[in-house]
């Protein structure tokens, strides 16, 4: 994990590294500790616009999931109901008095739904990967939220009305799903191009999640929310310029998706 998570915050120019098991308390507590002592505390609005970028992110991923889940064997194994948190997003931000369409997309945040978009068409299986990091982001969301409320006032408890239901979807059952979902991953018969590819998309869902927040940080363009550069027409807006450690994912991604994969048979699994 250390030689996997040390090069992957050194690209994204992350200047903390912390210890953490997500599935301890005492662990999570420590980390979350150290993280509001480097980063400082957020507000209601700044909560929000997390949350309404995160939503675009999800509708994108979510609208892919529900048609491969019936139409390709490996997201029939695994998508389930529970892993759909475009609702949870929706109804946090209503707590707190939000709507999407306040939120219009950032530029990382269209960034990141035309990756998805473009491995729906092309490597569908590679969308494993994006799964895996936003699903696997609950195990410490869980310990995230009780501070969240504390700190922006919300309602002591979890659960609906929460206004952190998208950090802690699973409550108590979410050991049991976490082990679920790592046990349907483990059953997958894949071959070693397609591994190849959830890893490599599965880093760049990190560092898509880590562009959003130095959007949300640090805007480039406050007033002008991004522009897909695939619209037609000769005065569409030109895609934002890609830094290095974006150009290298992009082309990591490339290289997984042009090596020559395993021929599979395709069958129809109702999920």
């Amino acid at each position: 994990m250390k030689k996997r998570v040390e090069p992957l915050a050194a690209e994204v120019g992350s200047k903390i590294v912390l210890p953490c098991d997500v599935t301890d308390k005492a662990s999570c507590e420590a980390a979350i500790a150290q993280a509001v002592k480097q980063f400082g505390r957020i507000d209601r609005a700044g909560y929000a616009r997390y949350l309404g970028q995160l939503l675009h992110v999800h509708l994108a991923l979510e609208t892919q999931l529900c048609r491969l889940a019936a139409e390709h064997r490996v997201f029939g194994l695994i998508v389930r109901e529970h892993h759909m948190r475009t609702p949870d997003l929706l109804a946090d931000l209503e707590v707190l008095g939000q709507c999407l369409s306040k939120h219009p997309p950032l530029p990382a945040t269209g960034l990141f739904r035309e990756r998805i978009d473009g491995l729906a068409a092309d490597a569908p299986v590679g969308l494993v990967g994006t799964l895996y990091v936003l699903e696997g982001s609950t195990n410490g969301g869980r310990y995230i939220a009780p501070a969240v409320r504390r700190a922006l006032g919300l309602i002591e408890r979890g659960g609906i009305a929460s206004g952190t239901e998208y950090l802690d979807p699973h409550g108590d059952r979410q050991q049991d799903r976490w082990s679920f979902f790592k046990a349907s991953l483990d059953v997958l018969t894949l071959s070693p191009a397609e591994c190849d590819l959830i890893v490599a998309v599965a880093s760049d869902a990190f560092r898509g999640v880590h562009d959003i927040f130095q959007d949300l940080t640090h805007p480039p363009h406050a007033h002008h929310p991004y522009v897909s550069h695939h619209a037609p027409g000769p005065t569409a807006a030109a895609e934002p310029a890609m830094t290095p450690a974006r150009t290298r994912v992009r082309d990591s991604v490339s290289v997984c998706i042009r090596r020559p994969a395993e021929k599979e048979v395709r069958t129809t699994h109702q999920p």
